[in-house]
Formats: structure tokens, C-alpha cells, sequence
């Protein structure tokens, strides 16, 4: 009795651990650049914040509810990248984002001060899709 109930014990014990494993397809990031001119930079209140828009069609009603977009700067020519939000210069830089759209925010990193529209830079724009 006790050699039949070990082997069911043991055909359990594997049947059990031959269960398949499943695996969710991963979806690749994208990776979008957009050079920003100063021009590109507007202000409405006398120079205290600026904004400007990245038209990005990738950003759909569904991935701009269900993905992820991570933005990056680089103000040396694309030798480093730093991530916003971001303060450079003693201007804070931060954003949103839409469907069809990234809006970018610059502003006295005292939240008080003037500032000059931000130089021509470059924004990497990371698109990471999720479930």
C-alpha cells in the first residue's frame, strides 16, 4: 500500500510540475527624435513660462492611455541625454503628453523668475508600449 500511494505521490509531483509556461510577446520600444528650434518656444506670460509641441502621430488615444513616454534632452549635441523632467540651467523642463502630442514646459527653476526661450536642442522621445 505504501509503494502505490508513493508512486501517485510522485506521478503527481510531476504532473503537476510538467505544466506549460506561458510567454506574453514583448512589443519593442520606439525611439523618436525632434529638433526643437529656440523659435519653437512661445510664452503668454511675459517671458515666465514657454512652451512648445511635438506633433507625434505614434501617440495614439490608446497608447496615450495605455503606454508609456519617457523624454530626454540633450543639449551638447547628442553626446549625453538627461531626462525630464530636468533642471538645466537654472530652467526647470518637464512635459505632457496626448494623443497625437508631446507639450513641453520651461520655466524658472525658482518658479518665480524670467527666462530666455531655451536654445535649439534636441528631444529624444522614447515610446514604450504596454498591455
Amino acid at each position: 500500500m505504501k509503494k502505490i500511494l508513493f508512486f501517485l505521490l510522485i506521478g503527481g509531483a510531476l504532473f503537476i510540475a510538467s505544466c506549460t509556461k506561458q510567454y506574453n510577446e514583448v512589443n519593442p520600444n520606439e525611439t523618436v527624435y525632434a529638433n526643437l528650434k529656440s523659435t519653437d518656444w512661445t510664452t503668454a506670460d511675459t517671458s515666465k513660462n514657454y512652451t512648445a509641441t511635438i506633433n507625434t502621430p505614434q501617440i495614439n488615444n490608446y497608447f496615450a492611455t495605455h503606454g508609456g513616454v519617457i523624454v530626454y534632452f540633450t543639449f551638447d549635441g547628442g553626446k549625453t541625454y538627461e531626462q525630464i523632467p530636468e533642471v538645466y540651467n537654472n530652467v526647470s523642463f518637464s512635459y505632457t503628453y496626448t494623443a497625437g502630442g508631446i507639450v513641453l514646459y520651461a520655466q524658472s527653476s525658482t518658479g518665480t523668475g524670467t527666462i530666455s526661450a531655451p536654445d535649439a536642442l534636441t528631444a529624444k522621445i522614447v515610446l514604450v508600449p504596454s498591455n
